[in-house]
Parts: C-alpha cells; structure tokens; sequence
C-alpha cells in the first residue's frame, strides 16, 4: 500500500478551499441577513415594549378615573342625602309654626330636592358616559394595532355604554 502524496493534496486543497468558501458565506450571512434581522427584532422588541408600557399607564389612568367618579357619585349621593335632611329638618320647623302651611312647604321643598337629585344623577350619568367613551377609546386605540370600521366602533362604544348603564344602576339601586 502506497500512499499517494498527489491525491491527499488534492483533497487537502479541496478541504481548505470548501472551508474558505464557507467562511465567506458565513461573513455575508453574518453582515448581510442576520446583523439586519436582529437589528429589526431588536427594534420591534422595544416598540413592544414600549407600547406595553403605554398601556399600562393608560390603564392606570383610566381606574384613576373610575375612582374619581366613583367619589364623585358618592359625593353627589352624600350631598342628596343632606339636601333631604335639610329639606326635612325645614319641614319639621315649619310644621310647628303652622301644620297646613307646614305641609304645603314640605311636599314642595321635597319635590325641588328630588327634581334637583335627578337632574344631578342625569347629568353624572352623563358626564360618565362620556369619560367612559373616551376611556374606551384611548384603550382600544392602544390595544388594536389594526384599522376598524366606524360602524363596528361604533357599536362596540354603544355596547359598552349599555353595559355601564346597566352596571351603575345596578350599583346605584342596592
């Protein structure tokens, strides 16, 4: 067995030759594809993130107003609860100095008291329907990274509002 000098250089040539082709492949992948990919996942990583954080401060805000409308309302209930005392203290006076009177003045301050209540609790329902709406909006603009249609928008805010409707009556009749 003779070992043929000729043919192991050949093959050794053509080792080193297929290693240097594949290092100048992997040199221009590296500087070409994934230098560029990386750099846009990193990119894409960090608007995420930042997105992410966008939301959790709108979240944050948005229970800060829930919570000041919840005092508000509580407030407001405080305030018709003291306006009846008033009314009904008022009353009681007046029915001493005289009954007929007395009457005619308890039942029309008690109906200003209610009328006033009404248009208070009409316009917090209000007011709270319109902050909820905007509420809606800024987390659905956050939170939907694609286009909607106005009429489904539409009725998703009208929904919404329904249920809140629905909810804080709820809450205001226990």
């Amino acid at each position: 067995m003779t070992i043929e000098w000729g043919k192991i250089l050949e093959l050794n040539v053509g080792l080193i030759l297929q290693l240097a082709n594949f290092a100048i492949l992997m040199y221009f992948l590296n500087r070409w594809l994934f230098k560029p990919a990386m750099k846009y996942l990193d990119r894409r990583r960090e608007r995420i993130a930042a997105e992410m954080e966008s939301a959790r401060v709108n979240e944050a805000r948005a229970a800060e107003l829930v919570a000041e409308r919840e005092r508000e309302f509580r407030e407001a209930r405080e305030r018709a609860a003291k306006m009846i005392d008033d009314a009904q203290a008022h009353a009681e006076a007046t029915i001493e100095e005289s009954k007929t009177r007395a009457k005619e003045e308890a039942a029309r301050i008690v109906e200003g008291a209610r009328r006033d209540l009404e248009k208070e609790r009409d316009e917090m329902i209000r007011e709270l329907r319109a902050r909820v709406a905007d509420i809606a909006l800024l987390g659905a603009r956050t939170v939907l990274d694609r286009e909607v249609r106005a009429e489904d928008h539409r009725r998703f805010l009208d929904r919404l509002v329904e249920e809140l409707d629905e909810a804080t009556l709820g809450a205001e009749k226990r």
